[in-house]
């Protein structure tokens, strides 16, 4: 990772959001700072100090950009019982996230080669061949 080193003068602290040190995945607060025509996120680790790094390479990209941005509703997982247990490394979602849907992929069939190592579907575990008629999907 590349520390980067910016400009106090030129320095706008545009937001506060939550982040992870780099080192230890602790949960840390972080601020989003414009300089120089970048976004930076800057954090400071109790145990492992300070990263500065660059978010957005063009800060008028990024202020466009923004006008889209929006915190969901959040989503409950049964499997996560207390907030910043296993956050952020296998939560999952989790209340805290406050994520919406940006890709829905709805699964029709799970006819395919089965064996595709990157697939999250990873239809083969099935065991069976499922494939709807036009009729069920309609």
């Amino acid at each position: 990772m590349e520390e980067v080193a910016l400009k106090k003068e030129e320095a706008k602290v545009i937001s506060t959001t939550m982040s992870v040190c780099p080192e230890c995945n602790a949960v840390i607060s972080a601020e989003i700072i414009e300089s120089d025509g970048k976004i930076f996120m800057k954090k400071i680790c109790p145990v492992h100090g300070e990263f500065t790094e660059l978010y957005f390479g063009d800060a008028e990209m990024y202020h466009r950009f923004s006008k889209y941005a929006h915190d969901g509703k959040g989503i409950s997982n049964p499997q996560v019982k207390e907030l910043g247990y296993t956050c952020p490394l296998n939560c999952g979602l989790c209340p805290g996230h406050m994520s919406h849907t940006a890709l829905a992929n709805i699964v029709v069939t799970n006819r395919c080669n089965l064996a595709c190592w990157y697939c999250f579907f990873y239809a083969e575990r099935a065991g069976y061949v499922y494939e709807p008629s036009i009729e069920e999907l309609r």
